[in-house]
């Protein structure tokens, strides 16, 4: 029986740090998983950067301007782009795709150890515990017995946004 137990105790907790995931890439407006993603931008004459979604960025497959590839241009930190003659001006015209982001820890393999920074795994834990211990209750009483519940969830605890701050997508 304590097999048991202790299998839907791991089951839980491993549903509950996905979901604590889920809400801190929804915090940062991006995701860190290292895989490959296409995303289409605005050009505007007036700039010659781009700014992708998700870093750090590994590589660009390529970058698209209707029909065809742009040879010109030089990806700088934090994954933004660099034209120096400039994007042309359209309406999501420009596609690029590229592999970003950090090596998990459940992906991580002998060739490919883990590069998602400690600090947004420690932001993780601490979520999940968090909603572990309150999930929702904003308010307890225990003479008449009386629970009040957050309609929105009320945010992250503000340890947790101060863990992952410094990640949050500065470009969307």
């Amino acid at each position: 029986m304590g097999v048991q137990g202790d299998s839907i105790e791991q089951e839980v907790l491993q549903i509950q740090i996905a979901a604590s995931s889920q809400v801190i890439e929804n915090y940062c407006k991006r995701s860190f998983k290292l895989q490959s993603y296409s995303e289409r931008h605005s050009g505007n004459s007036r700039s010659s950067f781009i700014n992708l979604r998700n870093y750090p960025v590994e590589s660009i497959e390529e970058v698209v301007i209707p029909g065809k590839p742009v040879g010109e241009y030089e990806l700088l930190e934090e994954g933004r782009i660099f034209c120096p003659s400039g994007w042309p001006a359209g309406e999501h015209n420009i596609k690029v795709t590229y592999t970003a982001g950090y090596v998990l820890p459940c992906d991580a393999t002998t060739e490919k150890p883990r590069t998602l920074p400690e600090v947004l795994e420690l932001a993780c834990i601490f979520h999940a515990q968090w909603m572990l211990r309150t999930p929702g209750v904003t308010a307890e009483r225990v003479g008449d017995i009386s629970v009040n519940y957050s309609a929105d969830g009320e945010g992250l605890p503000p340890t947790v946004v101060s863990l992952i701050s410094p990640y949050v997508g500065r470009w969307v």
